[in-house]
Parts: C-alpha cells; sequence; structure tokens
C-alpha cells in the first residue's frame, strides 16, 4: 500500500495503556491489533538480525508466544520504558534459541552458533535513530490499512484518491457519484480514525 504520512494530534509516547490492558486482560479484539500492528516489525527484525525468510514464522510465534506468557511483566510507567524495546529484546532472545537449537540439530555449533553469540553483543547505538524512525514508519502504515479496512469502499476510494494521489474533491465527487462535501467529509472522517488509531494503539 501507499505511505500515509499522518502527524497524530499531541504527543503520543509508548504504546497506549488501552492497547496493554486489553492484551494483558486477554482481549482478542486488542491481541488481534497487536498483531497486525507489530508482527510487520518482528518479521522485520528477524530479518535484519540474518535469519532466513523461511524460518521467520517459526520465530515469530514463539515471539507472540512469549508476549503472551510475559506481558504482565511488562510496566510501562517508568521513564524510559518502551514497548517496542521490550518486544525487541524478546524478538532477539528467540532468535538466539532458535539458532542454537538449528546448531545442536546439525551435530555441531557452526554458522548459526557464531550467530547466536554474535546476537548477544549488544547493538550499536548509531543506528539506533534510523532503525526507530523506519519502525515508527512501519507501524503508523499498519494503522492507517487497519482503519481503511473497516471503511466503506466508497469513503475509502474517496480518500485514497484525494489524499494518496492528489486529484481535486470535486472531481472524485463526481466520478464516485458523490457530493464535494461528501468527500471532504470521508476525508475528514479517515483522517480522525486514523488519529484515534495512533493514540490507542501505537508506540511512537
Amino acid at each position: 500500500m501507499t505511505d500515509i504520512s499522518v502527524k497524530p494530534d499531541g504527543e503520543f509516547v509508548g504504546t497506549s495503556s488501552t492497547l496493554l490492558v486489553g492484551i494483558k486482560a486477554k482481549d482478542q479484539e486488542a491481541w488481534e491489533r497487536f498483531v497486525h500492528l507489530y508482527s510487520p516489525l518482528v518479521y522485520r527484525w528477524c530479518l535484519r538480525y540474518g535469519l532466513q525468510e523461511t524460518d521467520v514464522a517459526d520465530v515469530g510465534q514463539e515471539v507472540f508466544s512469549t508476549v503472551v506468557a510475559s506481558i504482565d511483566g511488562f510496566h510501562h510507567d517508568r521513564k524510559g520504558d518502551s514497548f517496542r524495546g521490550w518486544l525487541r529484546t524478546i524478538t532477539r532472545s528467540r532468535i538466539i534459541d532458535f539458532l542454537r537449537k538449528k546448531a545442536r540439530s546439525a551435530g555441531g555449533e557452526g554458522g548459526s552458533e557464531a550467530q547466536a553469540r554474535m546476537l548477544e553483543v549488544p547493538e550499536p547505538e548509531a543506528d539506533a535513530g534510523s532503525d526507530d524512525e523506519d519502525d515508527r514508519r512501519i507501524l503508523v502504515r499498519r494503522a492507517v490499512e487497519l482503519v481503511l479496512s473497516r471503511c466503506r469502499d466508497e469513503t475509502r476510494r474517496a480518500f485514497l484518491r484525494v489524499v494518496i494521489d492528489g486529484e481535486q474533491p470535486a472531481d472524485v465527487a463526481r466520478d464516485l457519484g458523490m457530493t464535494t462535501n461528501g468527500v471532504y467529509l470521508a476525508k475528514s472522517h479517515i483522517l480522525r480514525k486514523i488519529r484515534e488509531e495512533l493514540a490507542r494503539s501505537i508506540d511512537l
């Protein structure tokens, strides 16, 4: 999907308490939203740490299983707490476990064991800023996709043609059989929904 840059109103720091409370309460809707938003990050981290694409799905399952088992231990009430940082640490740990298990099954240390040892070394700070920004873009894009998937087709098409393609609302309205005001309302409605999703769901 085409990237959409949306700046939410206000400052959002850390994963919202709404989503965390839902996950801790084993709420199915909150869990599905969490998986939708964060699975691309887990996938990206796995590849960045050198995992093969064929192995990412297995490691991803282990990551989310660990989240289910340990989410009650995550606290978001101290300065510097980061849900993404916590999730990334879990991902690294599960990758290390996977690589060591793979090395053992191969009958020796080999490349997998060496790779697992390298992953235990702290990451250099130099890449932290750019990586963090890439992670944010992924989360915003997934939030936008989630909102658009819940909109009526006509509303979604109007929004994309005006915001993404840069078409004039009057032209879009004529093509879709809408009023120009209806197109403006569709755009406003979806932008508001996106801001709400960002405010309650994303670790920015």
